[in-house]
């Protein structure tokens, strides 16, 4: 039975919601936050929710594949609609009582980034507020951070009086373990929710023969028990699980019982590596509709614990920024820890260099605004000198479609979360469509409780609305990366226009790379330095950055285009002078990556002379000895 330390402190008793402002000053605080011994609160709330359910026993059954962000919100919001829900997780992961023995060993095969940095948008806070407010309470009794809108300010900019909807602009920090391990926690007090771990779906069972024309309906899955993994002995931090469960093309192990699960719904939130396009032709529907966007970026993270106090200056974590051959950030964590990452063009093989935890650290001493995080007494890696640099690239940007002509592939198949909408992970917004789309999903089944179909249609339109615009922005933003990537790469000017051949063969290709070139320029000379110095232009930004606004409004109306104009007139009068983020050229990058190489080459080729106990005869040292290094 694992112990339950749900429950808030003595400013925030269970149930209630601070203000923005008051909750970030007491979270933030150094000291840990006081823990119950005990979880009344959780108790109590499950003990009344499983009487009033058990007089009716839900006979509406649903599977959920995947157990990750999406499939677990959806099990809480499902369960408390009147549905059974069984949810069906590959990985297992062991009881644990606390975020940091989650992180410390829950091994995440099937999601390659539980172990990289990860933004949840003011957007999540907000629907966490209203509709999971148990794991809300649950992180903040964690140690997770709530930092409203006045956190990591531009310096020098005033934002003027509070306006509306500034209360809306609170993100959370805290790490992708914690999140997961406080929605796994909440689940499991579900009565109605039950978790099966070590399970491979194989495939979809449905009704409905091939080739008669009429559409066919998921009625469960095929369900396959894996072996049990080996018992985690080692003390270290699993940063890079099994590879035979772990990489995509690797095959499943063949043996374990395997048996048909039936369902009044399936539900895939199995996340990127969904093989829906696979499943749905098996049982004859038509594969669903995809566009693809590569984000063309490799990602470099480390993850660290504070260790002292904060450096003078410096907010609660918050670091972004981009000099284009290179992008920075800092990620505020839950329990007093954070991380950094680094992103790098994937062609850009020198910079794949910061995979080696030498090279890392002084990449990011080098950037004063990132490297005040790492003075000494400040902070040191989670695992000490041990902390691997984490690696993650070759993602895309991937929507999928799974209604046609107005009507489902298949009726009672739902897809939610990354299964459905993928988007680059520089833009933090997977965790917050995770739950968005749970959430619309668990209000479609509720507008439409007998009819799977219309309830799809009802989930297809609102993620269009809510979801699918910051998708187009995602793609739309990685096309302007590979534009300036590739414009950085020309030796002269003339080299950014298109040729006469390409303007002749391909119009419509020339037609989208111009229109790039002037996004680009609005966002790089415009939007971005204007949000340093204007508190309106500060606000639209912040607010489409964590989708509370539609993009294309939020961003591109008439009144904040007539703010962003002078700026970006002025900004390529001086070709964009003054960085806000200082740092090395590239070319000194490089030339830093090569100094720190051939500082340890030297030192390894120095401990292969004797040392402490040289040998009477002046002789060199046998060939491969080598004394060990720090």
């Amino acid at each position: 039975m694992v112990r339950d330390t749900c429950g808030g402190s003595r400013k925030h008793a269970a149930g209630s919601l601070p203000s923005a402002t008051g909750c970030f000053a007491f979270c933030s605080l150094r000291s840990p936050v006081a823990r119950p011994p005990t979880a009344p609160y959780l108790r109590l709330v499950s003990a009344a929710r499983g009487e009033q359910r058990r007089a009716t026993r839900p006979k509406r059954r649903a599977v959920i594949i995947g157990g990750g962000i999406s499939g677990l919100a959806a099990a809480i919001l499902l369960a408390r609609g009147g549905w059974r829900v069984t949810v069906l997780e590959r990985d297992v992961r062991p009881p644990v009582d606390t975020p940091d023995e989650a992180f410390e060993r829950w091994e995440r095969a099937g999601v390659a980034q539980f172990r990289h940095s990860h933004t949840f948008l003011a957007r999540l806070t907000w629907v966490m507020r209203e509709r999971f407010p148990e794991v809300l309470n649950l992180l903040r009794a964690h140690g997770a951070l709530e930092l409203p809108l006045t956190v990591n300010l531009p310096p020098g900019l005033e934002l003027g009086p509070r306006e509306k909807g500034d209360g809306e602009l609170v993100l959370l920090g805290c790490r992708r373990a914690a999140f997961e391990w406080a929605l796994d926690r909440v689940a499991r007090f579900e009565p109605n929710v039950e978790l099966r771990e070590g399970i491979y779906v194989e495939g979809l069972a449905s009704r409905g023969a091939k080739g008669t024309g009429a559409r066919p309906r998921a009625t469960g899955v095929r369900i396959r028990h894996l072996p049990k993994p080996p018992p985690h002995a080692d003390e270290r931090i699993p940063w890079h699980p099994h590879k035979e469960r772990a990489a995509d093309d690797t095959p499943i192990p063949q043996n374990g019982r395997r048996a048909v699960l039936a369902a009044d719904l399936v539900i895939d939130a199995s996340g990127r590596r969904s093989r829906a396009a696979e499943w749905l032709p098996e049982v004859g529907a038509r594969a669903p509709r995809e566009k693809i966007v590569h984000t063309g970026i490799f990602y470099f993270t480390r993850f660290y614990r504070l260790t002292g106090r904060r450096p003078p200056g410096a907010t609660a974590g918050l670091v972004a920024g981009d000099v284009g051959w290179l992008k920075l950030a800092t990620f505020p964590g839950d329990n007093e820890t954070f991380s950094i990452t680094v992103g790098s063009d994937i062609a850009d093989k020198p910079l794949r260099a910061l995979s080696e935890p030498d090279v890392f650290e002084a990449m990011i001493a080098a950037f004063p605004q990132v490297a005040v995080w790492r003075r000494s007494g400040v902070s040191e890696p989670i695992e000490g000198p041990n902390t691997p640099v984490l690696v993650m690239g070759g993602l895309s940007n991937r929507l999928r479609s799974f209604v046609a002509q107005g009507a489902p592939l298949l009726d009672g198949f739902f897809a939610i979360g990354d299964a459905a909408y993928h988007t680059n992970p520089i833009y933090g917004r997977g965790a917050t469509c995770a739950l968005l789309s749970a959430v619309a999903l668990a209000d479609a089944l509720a507008a439409h409780p007998d009819d799977p179909a219309s309830a799809l249609l009802a989930l297809d339109a609102r993620v269009k609305r809510e979801i699918e615009p910051f998708w187009v922005s995602a793609a739309a933003g990685d096309r302007m990366s590979r534009v300036r990537a590739s414009a950085a790469a020309q030796s002269s000017p003339a080299g950014l226009l298109p040729s006469l051949w390409t303007l002749f063969s391909a119009p419509d290709r020339v037609l989208a790379q111009l229109v790039a070139q002037a996004l680009s320029v609005y966002f790089d000379h415009g939007l971005v330095p204007a949000s340093r110095k204007d508190g309106q232009v500060y606000r639209a930004v912040m607010r489409v950055m964590n989708m509370l606004d539609d993009p294309r409004t939020g961003l591109l109306s008439p009144s904040m285009v007539a703010r962003v104009l002078p700026v970006i007139a002025q900004s390529l009068a001086t070709r964009g002078a003054g960085n806000a983020f200082p740092g090395p050229t590239r070319a000194e990058a490089l030339a830093l990556i090569e100094r720190v190489q051939r500082d340890r080459s030297a030192t390894r080729a120095g401990t292969r002379a004797p040392a402490a106990r040289p040998p009477r005869r002046a002789t060199p040292p046998p060939p491969g000895a080598r004394l060990a290094t720090r």
